[in-house]
Formats: structure tokens, C-alpha cells, sequence
């Protein structure tokens, strides 16, 4: 387990995950909070976000998971290191303002990005996700689906920035969203700013209503609208959820988009 220390002078909880280690973390608790994961580690990190504010620094050769239930406000930064990777998943079912900044600093770091958002009621969700490629030959990747329903609304803005002496990157984001009802609202805004030629990257979003076709092909084989939403819709997460390799918090996950769909 990482070795938890409170009240430093500039953090009230600092983690600290020592060279070549395996470790899981959970976090839920309220303030500042300071991850510092050394080289040649494997980490895993479940986190209840409370207003927290995190900082996490990651050495070489090393890979991170850090899966996020959005419960309130969150701001997190990232430093990754040399050969290092760290993979993203936020989960966002209530109304949140979250930003997410990671600078990939290493030769050949990674950054994947995954996120869930599903609304109902007059829930808003202000998510800001940046990646900033500083070292040459990084690589990002990010993605994030959207349901809303109700009046709920989403303001999703993606970015991916490229230095200028950070060569031979690649950078590609991607944001679906669908609207289930007519007052829900969205705006998917993904960024490219691109400061050398020696890249590749990409970005896209599309907002739409649920596929009428789809919904057609199944109505007409016997299945019930709400059924054949709820399949869509579970269809539509699915990419992401997968990712979750924790069983129990995937099925909780599963169960909580089941149970939203069935109000519809």
C-alpha cells in the first residue's frame, strides 16, 4: 500500500508508491492530495472524488489506472514520466465541474482517456481534459460518450497541445454524445494546437438524437422501446466500461446506467 503522510507543508495527504512496485489505492476523503508514483511500478487507483484537488507525479517505465466516480468538483494534474502511461476513466453521474490537465513529459509517454457521462433531471457537467505532449514520440488518445436526458446539460472541451520541439507525437480525441429528450443540451468542443508538423492527430465529436433505425430494427422484432433504448444505450458505454477491470465496481456501474435508463 502507498505510504500516506498528512499535513505537509503544501499538501494535507501525500501518497508516495516506492520504485518497482505493484499497489492499489483508494482515495476517498476531502482536500489536497499529492501521488507521487516511482519508476518501474504498476498502480491502480480508485478514487470517490470530494472536491479533492490531486497532483500525481509519475517516474519511468511505469503504468497508472486511475479510475474516477465524480461525486463533486475535482481538479487533477498530471507529470508522466519516460515510457510511462497513465489511463483515465472518469465516471460522471452527477452535476460536476471537473478539469484534468497531463503534461506527458517522457520520451514515449502515454496518456489514454475515458470518460462517462450520463445526465438526467437538471444536472450540468463542465468538464475541461487536456493533454499537453512535451516529450518526443508521446502519444494520447482520448474519448468520452455522452447521454442526457431531461433538461440536463454537458459542456465537454478537449484539448490536445504539441510543443514545439516535441516531434513525432500522436494525438487523437474523440467526443459522441446522444440526447434523449428535446430540452437536453450539449456542446462537445475538441482542440488541436499543433506547433510542429512532425504529427499525427485528429479530433471529432458528433451530438445526435438515439438512432432511429436501430431502434426501429429491434421495435420491429418484438422488443419494447424502453428495452431497446436501455440495449442502445448500455451498447453506446460499453467501450468504456469495459475498461473497468474491477468486477464490482464495473456491474455497479452497469446497474447504475440500468436503473437511469429505466426512468426514461
Amino acid at each position: 500500500m502507498g505510504i500516506i503522510s498528512k499535513y505537509s507543508k503544501k499538501w494535507s495527504n501525500i501518497v508516495k508508491v516506492p520504485d518497482n512496485c505493484s499497489d492499489e489505492i483508494k482515495i476517498n476523503t476531502e482536500g489536497d492530495i499529492k501521488l507521487k508514483i516511482g519508476n518501474n511500478c504498476k498502480v491502480k487507483i480508485l478514487e470517490e472524488s470530494n472536491n479533492n484537488e490531486v497532483s500525481l507525479e509519475v517516474g519511468k517505465n511505469s503504468e497508472v489506472k486511475y479510475i474516477t466516480i465524480h461525486k463533486k468538483n475535482s481538479n487533477k494534474i498530471a507529470d508522466i514520466g519516460e515510457n510511462s502511461k497513465i489511463i483515465w476513466i472518469d465516471l460522471c453521474l452527477e452535476r460536476i465541474k471537473s478539469s484534468t490537465v497531463t503534461n506527458l513529459n517522457g520520451v514515449n509517454s502515454k496518456c489514454n482517456s475515458f470518460g462517462v457521462i450520463f445526465g438526467d433531471g437538471e444536472k450540468e457537467f463542465n468538464i475541461d481534459n487536456k493533454v499537453i505532449h512535451k516529450g518526443n514520440e508521446s502519444k494520447s488518445d482520448m474519448f468520452a460518450r455522452i447521454v442526457l436526458t431531461g433538461s440536463s446539460k454537458a459542456l465537454y472541451n478537449g484539448l490536445v497541445r504539441v510543443n514545439k520541439n516535441a516531434v513525432k507525437c500522436e494525438g487523437y480525441q474523440k467526443s459522441e454524445v446522444i440526447l434523449l429528450s428535446d430540452k437536453a443540451y450539449a456542446e462537445a468542443i475538441p482542440n488541436l494546437e499543433i506547433e510542429n508538423n512532425d504529427v499525427k492527430c485528429s479530433h471529432g465529436a458528433t451530438i445526435s438524437q438515439i438512432d432511429e433505425d436501430k431502434l426501429f430494427y429491434m421495435t420491429s422484432r418484438g422488443i419494447n422501446e424502453k428495452d431497446a433504448k436501455r440495449v442502445i444505450i448500455e451498447g453506446f458505454f460499453e467501450p468504456i466500461i469495459v475498461n473497468i477491470d474491477e468486477e464490482e465496481l464495473r456491474e455497479e456501474m452497469q446497474n447504475i446506467i440500468s436503473e437511469r435508463i429505466k426512468t426514461l
